[in-house]
C-alpha cells in the first residue's frame, strides 16, 4: 500500500475499490493481533474538532497510541480560529508540528462548508488530513461499517443486501454517512438500497458517481421511497437520519414534521432475511431513528460497529502514515 502513504483521506471516491479492500484487510490483521507493527512510532497526530465527538475522538486517540504514536485533541474554540485566524494559517502551522491532522468540521446550515474547509487545509498542511465528518462525507465511519458487515457475513459479504434508511430524529444530522456509503458500495461492488421519504434524496453528484461506478464494479445500488418494501430480503438494516438537500434548516424542519413514523421497527426485521442485523452509527435516541426493541434487541450489532471505529482507523493511519 505504498501508494497510499502521505495521502489525505477526505472522500472515499478518491480511492479505488482495491484500496478500500487493502485497508479492510489491514484492519482485520490489526484487530486480530496478526499485525503488531508500531506504524506510528515517533509520529504525532492532531485532532481538531469544530463540533462534539465521542467515538471518533476517543478511537483516534487510542488508535494512535496503540500504533506507537501520540495524539492530542483541540477544540476550535481553544485556538486562534476563534479570533478569526484563517484555516490556511492554522493548517500551515499545524502541519509544521504534526505528522497528520484529523478534522471534524461541519455546519448544518452550510452544506459544503466543512468539506471545502478540509480541502483547503489539505492543500496547505503538507501532511495528510483525515476527514472525521463533514456535512458531505464520513469516510472513517463507513470503513468501520464495512469491516463490521465483512466480519458478520464472511466471504459473500458484498452480495448481502444492505438497506441504508433515512429515519426520523429530532436533531438535524449530516448527510455524510449516506454519501460515503453510496461511494463505498459502488466501488466495492456491493448490494445497497437507500430508502428515504420524498424530499430526502441524496446529493445528485453522489448518485451519479454511484451509478457510473456500479456499471463497472457490478454493484447494485437502488433507491426506494418505501421502507417496508426496501426491508424485504435485507441482511442489514442501517438507520440514519440526514438533513434534506432542499432549502434551509427551517425548510428541513417543516419537511420532517410529518415523518415521525419513518423509523426502523421489529416489523422490518420480519420482512428481512433470517439473521439480519441492525446497525446505526450512533448517537441514537431510542424511539427516534429506531424502536428500543430493535436498538437493544438480538439483531443489533451497533456496539461491534462502534468498536470497529478503532480498528478501521488504525488501518487508515497505518496506510497513510505507516513506515515499514
Amino acid at each position: 500500500m505504498k501508494h497510499l502513504q502521505d495521502r489525505s483521506f477526505l472522500r472515499l471516491r478518491d480511492f479505488t475499490g482495491e484500496d478500500l479492500e487493502a485497508i479492510l484487510k489491514l484492519a482485520e490483521d490489526l484487530k486480530s493481533g496478526r499485525d503488531t507493527h508500531p506504524y506510528l512510532a515517533g509520529q504525532n497526530l492532531g485532532l481538531l474538532f469544530h463540533v462534539p465527538s465521542t467515538r471518533t475522538r476517543i478511537s483516534f486517540h487510542v488508535a494512535a497510541r496503540q500504533l506507537g504514536g501520540d495524539a492530542e485533541g483541540y477544540e476550535s474554540s481553544q485556538l486562534q480560529l476563534s479570533n478569526s485566524e484563517t484555516l490556511v494559517d492554522t493548517a500551515a502551522v499545524m502541519g509544521r508540528y504534526l505528522d497528520a491532522l484529523v478534522v471534524r468540521m461541519y455546519d448544518m446550515g452550510r452544506y459544503r462548508w466543512g468539506q471545502q474547509g478540509l480541502e483547503t487545509m489539505a492543500g496547505v498542511a503538507g501532511v495528510p488530513v483525515i476527514n472525521a465528518l463533514t456535512g458531505v462525507e464520513h469516510p472513517c465511519q463507513i470503513m468501520a461499517d464495512l469491516l463490521t458487515v465483512r466480519e458478520r457475513f464472511g466471504a459473500d459479504w458484498k452480495r448481502r443486501k444492505v438497506v441504508l434508511t433515512w429515519a426520523w430524529a429530532e436533531r438535524q444530522k449530516s448527510r455524510g454517512v449516506t454519501h460515503s456509503w453510496l461511494s463505498a458500495a459502488a466501488l466495492l461492488g456491493m448490494n445497497l438500497t437507500v430508502a428515504f421519504p420524498p424530499g430526502y434524496e441524496p446529493d445528485d453528484d453522489y448518485l451519479d458517481f454511484a451509478r457510473r461506478t456500479a456499471a463497472t464494479s457490478g454493484a447494485r445500488v437502488s433507491l426506494s421511497n418505501d421502507l417496508d418494501e426496501a426491508a424485504d430480503g435485507a441482511d442489514v438494516i442501517y438507520a440514519k437520519s440526514w438533513m434534506s438537500m432542499r432549502g434551509t434548516k427551517a425548510d428541513d424542519a417543516e419537511l420532517r414534521r410529518g415523518l415521525r413514523h419513518w423509523r426502523v421497527g421489529l416489523g422490518h426485521f420480519e420482512r428481512a432475511n433470517e439473521g439480519a442485523v441492525f446497525m446505526d452509527c450512533m448517537p441514537l435516541i431510542r424511539g427516534d431513528e429506531a424502536d428500543p426493541e430493535v436498538v437493544d434487541g438480538p439483531m443489533s450489532i451497533r456496539y461491534d460497529e462502534a468498536e470497529n471505529r478503532l480498528h478501521a482507523q488504525k488501518a487508515i493511519l497505518a496506510a497513510l502514515l505507516g513506515r515499514a
